[in-house]
């Protein structure tokens, strides 16, 4: 790990598999885990477990989540089993087994398309291309890192990344030495994040992804760089699939 005025580090997660209607952007989508996705959820935490383990951490009480169900649903049942599984004794902490609680942050959500929300992406494009003030939507739009629809409430993956890295700045001195501060987000707002921070070159953004449930490790140095310190991006199987999210 690079060294850093006190050794500690932030999990970022994707929430787990969840319900997204067919062709339906995930942005703001209301809906909660499949089985599959809380089987992941709970799996997460023997990740969380070995990181903290091989680096001698413990993880901070107050898991950071986004509004949406999946991610609250994801963090709840990580929470649930760090404490289950009496994290406190392994590296430190209280014996027993530490008390977690969740906190949502709305900076945390996942790319929002406003006025289009909840609408399918054959809709979106009729519903522009039926709209005199607009021209047709360009190709590859869901999947621009900076294109933002013109529609209130909008946003680009840049943008929605730009928001997710400064919630990770503003938290980093409130993390604790030999803490870990688990955040449970989206897959494209994360990614777009870690460009922001510097952790991901950009011409490595459309090839990658998240894996459900599954942590990228980071922390920041004496300097200020951000560094990729634990688990793994997965590549991407189908590009310009941002939706999936």
């Amino acid at each position: 790990m690079p060294q850093t005025t006190q050794t500690r580090a932030i999990a970022l997660i994707r929430h787990g598999d969840y319900e997204q209607p067919a062709d339906v952007p995930s942005a703001l989508l209301p809906y909660g885990l499949t089985t599959k996705g809380a089987d992941q959820a709970r799996a997460c935490v023997a990740l969380i477990h070995a990181f903290c383990r091989s680096h001698q951490l413990v993880v901070r009480p107050v898991l950071h989540c986004s509004r949406q169900l999946r991610a609250y649903q994801t963090a709840t049942i990580i929470a649930a089993g760090l404490k289950d599984g009496g994290a406190g004794d392994i590296y430190g902490g209280e014996a027993g087994g530490a008390a977690y609680v969740v906190e949502e942050f709305g900076e945390l959500a996942e790319r929002s398309v406003g006025a289009m929300a909840n609408l399918t992406m054959q809709a979106i494009e009729s519903i522009v291309d039926a709209d005199p003030r607009y021209p047709s939507l360009p190709e590859g739009w869901k999947s621009s890192s900076d294109y933002c629809l013109p529609y209130q409430g909008a946003e680009s993956l840049r943008q929605a990344g730009t928001r997710v890295a400064a919630h990770i700045c503003r938290f980093w001195p409130a993390i604790a030495p030999r803490q870990v501060q688990v955040i449970v987000g989206h897959g494209a707002a994360i990614r777009h994040a870690a460009a922001k921070l510097g952790i991901l070159a950009e011409a490595d953004i459309a090839g990658l992804s998240m894996y459900h449930a599954r942590p990228v490790f980071i922390t920041c140095d004496n300097a200020g760089g951000w560094h990729q310190v634990g688990g793994e991006w997965k590549t991407r199987q189908r590009a310009g699939d941002e939706f999936g999210e």
